[in-house]
This record gives structure tokens, C-alpha cells and sequence, in this order.
């Protein structure tokens, strides 16, 4: 017959087997797969909107430096421009100082912009643009 030493012997030594089957073996089901070289991500192409605005509101930010010698310069200048569509919905565009104080106010026209950035604007008078204006 077999004692009950080696009985005990034969479950302690199954008891750690199986231990370290639990330990070590969710380890290996849970580890991660090795990453293979990811594809370079498709450039997205900004989506261009054309409407009908009307202007409603110039906004333009600047800071001002002055030295001892009161001396100033301006920089981090940024200028923004509300219109309201067809629809009533109000968005903002950024655009550049030439464009800002070329449209001109109360006046109705094709807006076209990209991710909040003016591209166009042409009322029946001129065609705006960023940079230049052509009448």
C-alpha cells in the first residue's frame, strides 16, 4: 500500500504544477502579439465648404511690446471673422490681415473656407481671397 507520505509528496508536487500552470500559463495566453510594421496612415484631405454668409463680426487680437526706450512692435497678431449662413448657424474663420480689412461689412456673399480657415470670399463687387483681392 502506498503511505500517506507519498500521497501527500504526489499532491504537493500536482498543487505546485498547477500553480505555476496559473501563474505562468495566463502569462503566456494574455501576452500581446508582436507588432508587425504599421502601414503609414492615408493622408485625409480637408474638406472644402462653399455657402452663402453674410459678415456679421470682425475680430482681431494683437499684443502690443514696448521696450524702456518705448519702442513697440506687435506680434501674435490673429484676425477672425464671424459670418452667419443661410441657415442661421454662425461660424468662425480665421484669416490673414490683407483678407480682414479687405471684406467688407454688411455685405452678402460666397463664402468658402476649410477646417475654420477663410479661402474665399466673393460678394458681386470683388472676390477676396487670402493675400490678394481681384475686382
Amino acid at each position: 500500500m502506498v503511505s500517506a507520505i507519498s500521497v501527500l509528496f504526489i499532491l504537493a508536487v500536482f498543487a505546485f504544477i498547477l500553480l505555476v500552470f496559473l501563474i505562468y500559463g495566463n502569462r503566456l495566453y494574455h501576452r500581446k502579439a508582436p507588432e508587425a510594421s504599421k502601414p503609414d496612415p492615408v493622408p485625409v484631405t480637408p474638406k472644402i465648404y462653399t455657402e452663402p454668409a453674410f459678415l456679421l463680426q470682425k475680430i482681431d487680437e494683437r499684443r502690443r511690446i514696448m521696450d524702456e526706450y518705448r519702442h513697440t512692435k506687435i506680434c501674435n497678431e490673429y484676425f477672425e471673422l464671424i459670418f452667419e449662413l443661410r441657415s442661421g448657424e454662425r461660424i468662425r474663420v480665421s484669416c490673414s490681415k490683407t483678407a480682414y480689412q479687405e471684406i467688407p461689412f454688411r455685405k452678402t456673399g460666397i463664402l468658402t473656407y476649410s477646417n475654420g480657415q477663410l479661402i474665399q470670399f466673393q460678394t458681386q463687387e470683388a472676390t477676396i481671397s487670402e493675400g490678394y483681392v481681384r475686382f
